[in-house]
């Protein structure tokens, strides 16, 4: 089959960057893992032994596995209610990471075509509007989610929107400070001089030279997104009580946690693991972007 010339760089630039990323195991590593998670977001459900809401009776508060009085059919041990907490926990890959994935990804397009567009088109009703998203700025994004989720109904899809909303201005604050600055270089005033349109520099000079950017200020967005979800329903403004959402299992278990710390360690200890997974997979992508750039 033909290709086009355009398809042989990308076809290039791609093998290019797996080479420099196996040369880095931890990224690779990071990588495999981050694969693992989203296996766990879309079939976390089917290999999960039992049903999230299923009781066992006469189990309640069941220690791990590892304790002497644990059993390997309860891996992670029990809650107050009977119910399996390793089960729980990979239905919960599905509410808490994968809301944060499909968070992520609407800011990430959303606002980084804003804040392309805003950069490349510095107009009296664009800077209002960046004047708006700069006060936005001054506010936490997890303060700005309590206050924006506080005016809605308590659940999972609006505490989603809310944390949506509360993270998109600074990714599109970062996106046009990013685009701006390309923007100044001089070999980019003497293309708009040469007559290049914003088609041409957004394909040639903003995406090629933002991606590092991009993959930083992703890799944080979801960062906070999963701790944003986690925190909004451990206040009672995110999921319901009866959905396994790792930071609702914190709230219904947090009373028990003297008498039971394996209820509020596990979905706890799993979010940690989650966050240094994305944490360690971001850094490891910039780096390997960034010994591309300097070796191509």
């Amino acid at each position: 089959m033909y290709k086009e010339p355009e398809q042989f760089r990308d076809t290039q630039y791609f093998k290019a960057f797996w080479q420099q990323m196996r040369k880095d195991k931890v990224a690779l590593i990071s990588f495999y893992l981050f694969l693992a998670l989203l296996f766990l977001v879309f079939f976390g459900h089917i290999i999960s032994p039992y049903p999230s809401e299923q009781q066992f009776v006469g189990l309640e508060l069941l220690p791990p596995s590892w304790d002497k009085i644990g059993q390997v059919s309860h891996f992670f041990g029990t809650d107050d209610l009977g119910r399996d907490i390793f089960s729980r926990v990979l239905y919960g890959f599905y509410y808490t990471f994968g809301g944060a994935l499909l968070i992520t990804s609407c800011v990430v397009i959303i606002g980084g075509a804003i804040g392309v567009f805003v950069g490349l088109n510095r107009t009296t009703s664009l800077s209002l509007l960046g004047q708006l998203f700069d006060t936005l700025l001054f506010m936490p994004a997890l303060l700005s989610s309590i206050i924006i989720a506080s005016l809605m109904e308590p659940s999972l899809p609006n505490a989603m929107i809310a944390v949506f909303l509360a993270t998109l201005p600074h990714f599109i604050h970062r996106i046009y400070q990013a685009t701006q600055s390309e923007l100044m270089r001089e070999y980019v005033i003497t293309l708009k001089l040469d007559g290049a349109t914003n088609k041409m520099l957004i394909k040639e000079v903003i995406i090629p030279n933002l991606i590092v950017v991009v993959v930083r200020e992703s890799t944080s967005v979801l960062m906070f997104t999963v701790l944003d979800i986690a925190a909004l329903s451990f206040i009672s403004l995110g999921a319901k009580n009866l959905t396994p959402e790792w930071g609702g299992m914190i709230k219904e278990a947090f009373e028990l946690i003297y008498i039971a710390p394996w209820t509020v360690m596990v979905p706890g200890a799993v979010i940690t693991l989650v966050i240094l997974i994305v944490s360690v997979l971001g850094r490891g992508v910039v780096r390997v972007l960034e010994k591309y750039r300097h070796t191509a």
